[in-house]
């Protein structure tokens, strides 16, 4: 069996972006911290369980993105995975949901990958696009926010189970090849072993230039990006405490606080 996971690398969430000079998109300074998409490890960690159980199965990782991805390539690498592709992309701007399926949709046609694998959405854009137009460019069937699996290798098929709205579930079959996207708590990552880091440390990832590839339709544009700002001014008391205290209780009240 074969299997594709693909992977983000997404900034710290505790960094602030900053919108571009020319508000066509927003970075990030410097000194980042960049690592894999939390629901994309799930994504990784349920293929090295299928390995588990089919164990002549291939995993490959694929990311787009500047140089900086390989670390989040390699950190897959490290979890368990067989080979990375970093489709090399040298550029911070925005690339939409559709650019990024064809590119990923392009890269898998000569492969023939059994089973693909995402996150159910990345951390940064939240979007959840990406792996369902993946699998409409390759016309395969998917499922979204996953929270089971289970392979029949004799069907030829997948059994997920859904997560629906007000805590209900559904069961599908999917027909191989397919993609699924995972939701977060369909597993727990497991911690790199000291023979996969050793192995990761000496293996190669391909690499592919992508950015010929960035001329297609995009079906979207980014009208505008601009740093939030406030409408809002603070009060300062002025005064000796007692003062402070009676003002405070009159703003309270008049704003129905008290």
């Amino acid at each position: 069996m074969k299997i594709l996971v693909c992977i983000k690398q997404v900034p710290d969430q505790e960094s602030r972006p900053i919108a571009y000079q020319d508000q066509t998109w927003a970075g990030y300074g410097d000194n980042t911290s960049y690592w894999i998409n939390r629901f994309d490890e799930h994504a990784v960690e349920e293929a090295l369980r299928i390995r588990e159980i089919i164990p002549d199965t291939v995993i490959d990782i694929v990311s787009i993105g500047p140089a900086r991805v390989t670390s989040a390539i390699k950190r897959s690498l490290e979890m368990g995975a067989d080979q990375g592709f970093h489709l090399f992309m040298d550029s911070d701007a925005y690339v939409s949901p559709s650019i990024k399926s064809r590119l990923i949709a392009d890269f898998c046609n000569t492969r023939e990958y059994d089973l693909i694998l995402t996150g159910v959405m990345s951390e940064d854009m939240m979007s959840g696009q990406t792996g369902p137009m993946i699998a409409a460019r390759l016309g395969i069937p998917s499922a979204t926010s996953v929270m089971k699996l289970e392979m029949n290798t004799a069907k030829s098929c997948i059994r997920v189970e859904r997560e629906l709205d007000s805590g209900h579930r559904c069961s599908m079959d999917l027909a191989l090849p397919a993609l699924v996207a995972v939701q977060s708590g369909i597993n727990r990552p497991r911690y790199p072993s000291l023979s996969n880091v050793l192995r990761a440390k000496n293996s190669e990832i391909t690499v592919i230039r992508s950015d010929a590839s960035l001329t297609g339709p995009s079906y979207e544009t980014v009208e505008k990006v601009q740093d939030t700002g406030s409408d809002r001014s603070g009060i300062r008391l002025e005064g000796t405490t007692t003062e402070k205290a009676a003002r405070l209780w009159q703003i309270l009240h008049e704003k129905s606080l008290i």
